[in-house]
């Protein structure tokens, strides 16, 4: 499965343009960058927007935060990219936002949820000059399979909480780590559709199913992706692991264990690749600066793990 990912900023723009220019040109880069919606620039404050994406075959991660008013979907933007796809989308902010969709409006409190099709228009809108959202497309066959009343679900405000929050914290997760999801694209998407599928109502053994394939694995992996970004961190702990999760230490462990190895092995291997691939580079620079840097307070410690793990001691790895 191709995974293609994509950033785009006003940070990107030629300097000199005045606050028109720039969003003009801006909003000719996001027709090509994502054809999903048009975004009406804030009147009383110079306008900055930042946007990435990762597409996984035909489920897509995005996450936009500018100075908008309003986000449209307009009929011209249906009839061009003829996309039928469910695009699952949080309200980020600090404001009940407006929402039209399917003839009907209704209010999307901070912190909610809303499933919307991208064969209809849409219009949201909530009063401030600054926008912040995460959303999720996903294919429309196989959300239907999962979930045979799914459409009952579409344009009303979603109560946050369960499976729909973690899918949206997940995809968080993912687009600030996109090089994790290279590795891992097809499990990624699959995932976050049974997460999707759950929290919106997935019955019988199909809901089982997916919470054996989706629940655990998402947790997992939002587990690991926080490890490998942490473990430099001298005093990096299960318990703080646990805790950017948000899950407990004892699930923590659980999850770690399952799959392999303890929270204590994986950091461990974790610091010493990284010592390992410092010392292959690092000239004179002492060992016990890179010990540190590396997440290890104990010299010895350090060159105790070092020489049972490769072989060898520091000194010797140097500029292999």
């Amino acid at each position: 499965m191709s995974v293609v990912t994509k950033t785009l900023s006003t940070d990107m723009l030629p300097e000199g343009l005045d606050d028109r220019q720039r969003f003009i040109q801006f909003a000719e880069l996001f027709e090509h960058f994502s054809n999903t919606g048009e975004l009406d620039p804030a009147p009383d404050v110079p306008f900055q927007a930042a946007m990435n994406s990762i597409h996984i075959g035909t489920t897509m991660l995005g996450r936009c935060d500018g100075t908008f008013t309003t986000i449209r979907r307009e009929r011209r933007q249906v009839l061009a990219t003829n996309d039928d796809r469910y695009c699952l989308a949080r309200n980020s902010g600090t404001r009940e936002a407006r929402v039209v969709h399917r003839n009907r409006e209704f209010t999307m409190r901070p912190g909610a949820l809303v499933l919307l099709k991208l064969d209809e228009p849409f219009f949201s809108a909530d009063g401030g000059n600054h926008k912040r959202f995460t959303n999720v497309h996903l294919p429309a066959m196989t959300m239907r399979a999962l979930v045979p009343d799914i459409e009952a679900k579409v344009a009303r405000e979603l109560e946050p909480g369960g499976a729909l929050s973690l899918a949206l914290d997940y995809s968080d997760l993912l687009l600030e780590h996109p090089d994790v999801v290279a590795e891992a694209g097809m499990a990624i998407g699959a995932h976050l559709t049974d997460l999707a599928a759950i929290g919106l109502g997935a019955q019988g053994d199909v809901a089982v199913a997916a919470q054996r394939r989706g629940l655990r694995a998402v947790r997992l992996k939002a587990v690991l992706t926080i490890l490998e970004a942490r473990f430099a961190e001298p005093d990096f702990s299960a318990q703080e692991l646990a805790a950017a999760a948000g899950l407990s230490e004892r699930y923590v462990n659980e999850l770690l264990y399952e799959a392999g190895a303890s929270f204590t092995m994986r950091l461990t291997e974790l610091r010493l690749r990284k010592a390992a691939q410092l010392l292959a580079h690092a000239g004179e620079r002492r060992i016990s600066d890179i010990a540190l840097d590396c997440g290890f307070n104990d010299l010895s410690y350090f060159n105790r793990c070092f020489r049972r793990r490769f072989g060898l001691t520091p000194s010797s790895a140097r500029g292999r």
